[in-house]
């Protein structure tokens, strides 16, 4: 019995499966292949003796390695990759050029056990021996030059690792090898039992070497024959059992655990922030879920970056939260048409470390970075100031009441309220945007009689009445509409189309728009609403409503 057993310095095997194109390949050769073996055997050859050809003791050592098919030992892997660009001298800067650079793939497998090559029925004599022992002693790299290796021949009482395995070649059932589709099978280039000489290693049979020419390079004969080459071929190994579940050794990507506390910890010293949003250019009402957006983004990014990637905070970005609306509102609003003031309402709390990272928000690009919006703290506290009008059921004293509440911005129903499209839409039974207003109520523990009715955008104090010829610019989308009095044929009476939050799991660029309206709440008696805002896109300034009276 013969191993040989190769240790990667670098725990890293770098190498491409044979013959095919890097950047199509999802992963590194594994198993190793024997060819790479063979090989490394004849470069250590020319390297410990340069300038002089082969001998006949090296000749009959590799032919009759490559004669023989050798068990390939492995131990558990990962497989990443890695890519790099390199320039296309003097391309790079010229319009006409096909490409500025190249793409460069680097496939590799991670292991940290060796890589082991055995053939059970072979006994080299002491010359053969001796010669393989040195040769490998040269061998520095196996596969690419990345993969840094000391190789030697394996001891008798070496023992196999504990997470160790055997690939074995496929023979059909008259000792031949072959090729087998399975999930347990894997092709590796071999030299052919059948047909192996030396010289197969580094050139083209019949390929001219008497010509008086330098004989042309074996990289560049494969590449005009599709990788094909004299005394090798493809040979399917069958992996070890439990393959590739008990094998391949997926990490998820996480980052580092730090030791710094979570942002959420710590007592919590604020509930209301309000910024006042300083622009040289106003900003329209009707893009209320943009800068809302944009300004959540940005507290993403700061958080991101002052705590790292992962990092977890309920109240600011929502995702966590035990109970449902108990985390930040981001509630854009507007004076004569305009967005000016940014309030941020969270029910459970912000802590220091959380206050700290809005106050980072010193630039939101707007319209593409042309107009920075300058978000500047005006106020913060426990509790909204009464100026701000801003319901929060009872965590006011006092609380905030009122008999009438509007709308200041549309109320978007939660779900889908009508089939078709807005040509020849069919209202859904028991969905108005009416009833969905009353649900939202009653799940925020608000239950008491209402009587609700839609007001135009006019009439919310939004939009002027048109006078004259020209309108004035209206402060949201409209939707024309047919007039009528019956809500189930003119679901779209007094409508208002608006831009509404996109979830981040959303890959769509389209920005998302839905059917708003502006409604007026009349309760028997004054009471206080639970949250300032209700519907689709709550937390980024839709449906929020004001005390009228």
């Amino acid at each position: 019995m013969l191993t040989i057993q190769i240790k990667l310095h670098w725990d890293r095997y770098h190498a491409h499966p044979w013959g095919q194109n890097p950047g199509r390949v999802k992963e590194a050769e594994w198993p190793p292949s024997p060819w790479r073996l063979l090989r490394s055997l004849a470069s250590a050859w020319f390297r410990s003796h340069p300038g002089v050809a082969h001998s006949d003791e090296l000749k009959a050592l590799i032919e009759t390695l490559g004669q023989r098919l050798p068990l390939i030992g492995i131990g558990k892997v990962s497989f990443a990759q890695t890519v790099h660009y390199q320039p296309n001298y003097g391309k790079r800067d010229k319009a006409t050029a096909t490409y500025g650079t190249t793409r460069h793939e680097n496939h590799f497998a991670a292991t940290t056990q060796p890589i082991c090559f055995r053939w059970n029925d072979l006994i080299l004599d002491a010359p053969k021996r001796d010669l393989l022992t040195v040769l490998l002693k040269h061998v520095s790299y196996f596969g690419r030059a990345d993969s840094i290796c000391a190789a030697s021949l394996s001891t008798d009482d070496w023992r196999e690792p504990r997470d160790f395995g055997w690939c074995k070649p496929c023979l059909s059932a008259d000792n031949k090898p072959q090729r087998r589709i399975a999930p347990k099978c894997r092709d590796v280039f071999c030299a052919d039992p059948f047909d192996f000489q030396l010289t197969d290693l580094w050139q083209r049979r019949n390929s001219g070497t008497e010509s008086k020419n330098a004989p042309v390079h074996l990289v560049n004969q494969m590449l005009t024959t599709d990788m094909q080459v004299d005394g090798g071929c493809l040979i399917s190994y069958e992996m070890p059992k439990g393959w590739p579940q008990d094998w391949v050794v997926k990490t998820p990507r996480s980052e580092k655990k730090s030791d710094k506390p979570e942002p959420s910890d710590g007592p919590k010293v604020a509930r209301y922030l309000r910024f006042s949003l300083q622009c040289r250019v106003p900003i329209a009402t009707k893009f209320t879920v943009t800068l809302a957006e944009l300004f959540r983004a940005a507290v993403n990014h700061h958080l991101c970056k002052v705590h790292g990637q992962g990092v977890k905070s309920p109240a600011l970005l929502g995702k966590d939260v035990a109970e449902g609306h108990q985390h930040a509102f981001y509630l854009p609003l507007s004076q004569d048409h305009s967005l000016t003031d940014l309030h941020i309402w969270c029910p459970m709390g912000l802590t220091r470390t959380e206050v700290d990272v809005l106050l980072r928000i010193r630039r939101l690009n707007w319209g593409n970075g042309r107009f920075p919006v300058n978000p500047v703290l005006t106020a913060m506290g426990m509790e909204p100031p009464s100026d701000a009008k801003l319901a929060v059921g009872d965590q006011t004293i006092p609380p905030l009441m009122s008999r009438i509440w509007r709308s200041e911005t549309p109320f978007v129903p939660p779900l889908h309220f009508y089939r078709g499209d807005k040509s020849n839409p069919k209202i859904k039974a028991n969905a108005t945007p009416e009833q969905q207003l009353v649900t939202c109520l009653r799940q925020a523990g608000l239950d008491k009689p209402v009587t609700i009715e839609r007001l135009p955008a006019f009439q919310a104090g939004l939009t002027e009445e048109p006078q004259g010829r020209l309108p004035p610019m209206p402060a949201w989308d409209i939707v024309r509409a047919p007039e009528g009095d019956d809500l189930s044929t003119m679901p779209f009476d007094q409508a208002i189309e608006v831009a509404t939050h996109q979830n981040s799991s959303d890959s769509s660029r389209a920005r998302h728009r839905r059917i708003g309206f502006f409604m007026q709440l009349t309760f028997d008696e004054p009471v206080t609403l639970p949250m300032p805002s209700f519907g689709h896109s709550s937390h980024f300034g839709l449906g929020l409503f004001v005390p009228a009276d």
